[in-house]
C-alpha cells in the first residue's frame, strides 16, 4: 500500500471512534425521556382539571337540592373552593402545555444533532470502499486473497446500507421509540466499523503473488 493509502486509513480509523465518544447520543436519549415525562405530566394535569370540574358540577347539583340554610352555605363554600381550584389547575395545565412545547423543541434539536453526527461518521466511512478498490489494483494479491477481499467488500457495502437506513429511520422516529432506534443505529455503526476494519485487513494482510 502506498503512503497516502496508509495515512488515509489511519486517519479514518481514528476519526470514527472519536466522533462517537461525545455526549450527543446521551443528550438525545435524555431529551426523548424528558419529552415523555412532560407529556405524562400534561396528561395527569388534564385529568386533575377534569376531576375538579366534575366535583364542581356535583357540588352545584347538591346546592340546587339543598333544603336548609346550613346545607346551602356549605355547598356555596365548596363551590367557591372549587372555583379557586379550577383556576389553579387551569393555570398549571397551561404551564404544562408550554413545558411540552419546550421539551418537544429540545428533543427535535437533540435528535437532529444525533442524526447529523451519525451522518458525518457514515459519510467518512462511505468514502473508503472506493479507496480500498483503487488500492487493491496496485497490489498483486493472490486469487484467494482477492476473493477474500471481494467477500469482505461485499459485507462492507451491506453494512454501509444497513447503517444508512438506520440513520434515516432515526431522524423521524418519535420520543417513544427513539431510544430503541438510537441503540439500533449505534449497533449498526459498530457493525459497519467492524466490516470496514475487516476489509482493510483483507487488503493489507492478503497474500501477495511472489515474483518468480
Amino acid at each position: 500500500m502506498n503512503r497516502l493509502g496508509k495515512l488515509f486509513m489511519a486517519t479514518a480509523l481514528v476519526v470514527v471512534p472519536v466522533a462517537c465518544k461525545d455526549d450527543v447520543r446521551k443528550n438525545a436519549d435524555n431529551a426523548a425521556d424528558h419529552l415523555k415525562d412532560q407529556k405524562q405530566d400534561l396528561k395527569d394535569e388534564a385529568k386533575d382539571v377534569k376531576d375538579v370540574v366534575k366535583d364542581t358540577a356535583k357540588n352545584a347539583r347538591d346546592l340546587a337540592k339543598s333544603d336548609t340554610e346550613v346545607a346551602r352555605k356549605v355547598n356555596e363554600e365548596q363551590l367557591e373552593h372549587n372555583g379557586k381550584e379550577i383556576k389553579k389547575e387551569v393555570g398549571e395545565l397551561a404551564k404544562k402545555v408550554e413545558d411540552v412545547k419546550v421539551a418537544d423543541y429540545e428533543f427535535d434539536l437533540r435528535r437532529r444533532d444525533r442524526v447529523e453526527q451519525l451522518r458525518l461518521v457514515h459519510g467518512v466511512v462511505s468514502t473508503q470502499p472506493l479507496l480500498i478498490n483503487t488500492l487493491s489494483n496496485t497490489v498483486a494479491l493472490t486469487d484467494k486473497a482477492r476473493a477474500n477481499l471481494a467477500e469482505k467488500m461485499q459485507k462492507f457495502q451491506m453494512r454501509l446500507d444497513e447503517a444508512g437506513n438506520a440513520i434515516e429511520v432515526l431522524q423521524t422516529v418519535d420520543e417513544n421509540k427513539f431510544e430503541d432506534r438510537n441503540d439500533e443505529a449505534s449497533k449498526a455503526m459498530e457493525r459497519l466499523k467492524n466490516a470496514r476494519d475487516a476489509a482493510w485487513e483483507a487488503l493489507n494482510d492478503g497474500d501477495r503473488i511472489q515474483p518468480s
